[in-house]
């Protein structure tokens, strides 16, 4: 995919990844928190077979023992945790501190796991502008969140 396509596409899935949280709390009102998590993550599954299956892929999903066991479940688990902590965290921070917070730990760690190549990344060392950046991220952090 070319670069230039790949941000925008990641810039607007982020925008709209802003609604998940107040989305998933809302419905966490109506049915409760973690069953709320359940409705979604559900639904996020059925949507991704549903897509797997249109375009060809779902037969890969046979190989899933060829893979050690934290990558097959570690995005999984990540998710999971994910949105099941949105449903109470954006209702103490509003979805622009959770997003904030969310984003720059993100950053934080990816730039270690770049620095070390973990997780199969190419290695991409720690530089100054690097720390500046995660360090700006920060800051902007601090002040959608210091209310």
């Amino acid at each position: 995919m070319d670069r230039g396509v790949a941000v925008a596409l990641a810039a607007v899935i982020g925008g709209v990844l802003a609604a998940q949280a107040p989305l998933n709390s809302q419905l966490g009102r109506t049915v409760g928190g973690l069953e709320a998590s359940v409705v979604a993550l559900g639904v996020s599954f059925a949507a991704a077979l549903a897509l797997a299956a249109l375009t060809g892929g779902a037969g890969g999903i046979r190989r899933i023992g060829e893979a050690p066991l934290y990558v097959a479940v570690g995005g999984g688990l990540n998710g999971a945790l994910y949105v099941g902590s949105i449903v109470w965290t954006v209702r103490a921070l509003g979805a622009g501190g959770l997003t904030a917070v969310t984003i720059a730990g993100q950053l934080a760690l990816a730039i270690v796991i770049d620095h070390y190549g973990w997780l199969g990344v190419e290695r991409s060392p720690v530089t100054a502008g690097k720390v500046a950046g995660v360090a700006l991220l920060a800051l902007g952090t601090w002040l959608v969140i210091r209310d």
